[in-house]
Formats: structure tokens, sequence, C-alpha cells
């Protein structure tokens, strides 16, 4: 019978994943962790990781012993990309093999996890990579955030492949949109916590990270009104940015 196998990977983050795991624990079937073994980054730079915390808090969710953490060699390669997707590829084949196999980034909130659970299993776009909506969290200052609007940027989570991961989380076939809205951290951290993550995911090299992280640094709430077409790789991916107040965290004023 068919069904969900999440991964998560963690390294520098891992306490991001936190909040993911919750966001998608009752719809998953299984879900695999994966960390590298030498707690080394793709760029096969050092990071901290607290396994007894790690440990912890899989004890307080996992009631039903769906988790499995899997430790391995996922520095292999000099480029960080191969390393990513050597990763992803690895942990997939582990997965139970009439399972969809859907990929979680420790930064990536799931805000309608029944529902696309539900549409997964029922439409079974089989030869297909499923995508789902990124709602884009570029920065947070003090109680607001500013997130990418419109938020129509897709992203690959699901497929039933193993093992042919080609660029992250795509592989060779076409893509497949789900009713899956992703609240994603990607830039919504404090600027260590972005400045580390620049300099060690699958996408250093692609752009100058830095001066990119300039232009994050100068914008306040007084100028973002006046960014357009701003992706770093994608130009006009990104049109703009709506401030969204999240005092509360709820993840419902995002939408």
């Amino acid at each position: 019978m068919t069904g969900l196998s999440f991964i998560t990977l963690l390294a520098y983050d891992y306490r991001y994943a936190f909040k993911s795991l919750r966001s998608y624990y009752d719809i998953a079937d299984e879900i695999l962790l994966g960390v590298d073994v030498g707690r080394l980054t793709w760029m096969r730079r050092p990071f901290e990781f607290n396994r007894n915390e790690v440990d912890e808090f899989i004890a307080s969710i996992d009631t039903a012993g769906k988790i499995r953490l899997v430790e391995d060699n996922y520095h292999v390669y000099d480029d960080p990309m191969r390393n990513d997707v050597h990763e992803r590829s690895a942990l997939s084949l582990l997965t139970r093999p009439e399972n969809w196999v859907v990929q979680i980034d420790a930064d990536e909130i799931l805000l309608n996890a029944a529902e696309f659970r539900q549409w997964l299993l029922q439409t079974d776009p089989v030869a297909f990579d499923v995508y789902a909506q990124w709602i884009t969290v570029f920065k947070i200052i003090g109680d607001h955030a500013l997130v990418i609007d419109p938020p129509g940027e897709p992203a690959p989570v699901a497929t039933r492949l193993r093992g042919q991961y080609m660029y992250s989380r795509q592989t060779p076939q076409r893509g497949f949109m789900s009713p899956l809205k992703i609240l994603h951290y990607s830039w919504g951290r404090s600027r260590e916590e972005l400045l580390q993550k620049l300099d060690n995911w699958g996408h250093s090299g692609d752009f100058d990270a830095h001066r990119f992280l300039e232009f994050w640094d100068s914008l306040d709430l007084q100028n973002y009104t006046r960014v357009r077409d701003f992706h770093p790789l994608h130009g006009a991916m990104w049109r703009a940015l709506k401030l969204v107040p999240v005092g509360r965290r709820s993840t419902a004023e995002f939408l």
C-alpha cells in the first residue's frame, strides 16, 4: 500500500527542523533524518550538532515510531550541489519501495499537510515530480516579516523515483503542481544564521551571495516597497515584497 516517506536533512540549522517535523509528522508513514557523520557541511565545513537535543526532540514527538536518524558521509564531493544530490539520493534509497518520497527541508513548514496527503494518494501522479508553492520569508524585522509577493515560486517536493535526483530535489521527470503550500524560512533568519547558510548550502558559488547579503542588510520598513524583480538567480521570479505581522507567529498570517 502506497504511503509517504519523508526525508529532512539536518545540519547547522537543525533546530529549524523541529517545527518542520511537527508540521508533517501526522501525515508521514516514515521519516528519515539525514546528518553527516563527520558533522561537515556540503562545503566541508564543520557545524555544531547537539545529538542529545535531537534525540530528546524525537522522543517527545515520535509516538508512533516513525523517525530514523541516518548518519553517513554526505560530503563526498568537492562541489556542494553534488553533495546535496548525493545525500538526497542516498536517503531516498532507504525508503519503503512502494511509497512517495517527500523531501521537506528543515526550514520549511507545511501549511496544509492533511490536504496534501489526500491529494497525493488520490491523484497519484506517478510519472511526475510533484511541486509545492513556496511562501518565502525574506527578512524578519521585529514583529514583522517581509515576504515574497506574489508567492508563485514552485518547489519540487515529491517523487516515486529513488536515487535519481539531478539538482537538489529535481529528478528527470516533468513537474506537476500540487495544492501544497510551504512556509519557507529560506532568508528569514538572523544575519549570523543566514551567513552560515549562504556559505554552506548547495547553491554556494551559484551567485555572489555576500553581495546579495549586502542588499538584504539594506532592506528596512521604509524602503522595502521599492524592491522589484530581485531573485538572485531568476530576477522576476521574486516580483516584490509585502509586510506581514508575525508577532504571534501564526502561519495563517502568511497566506
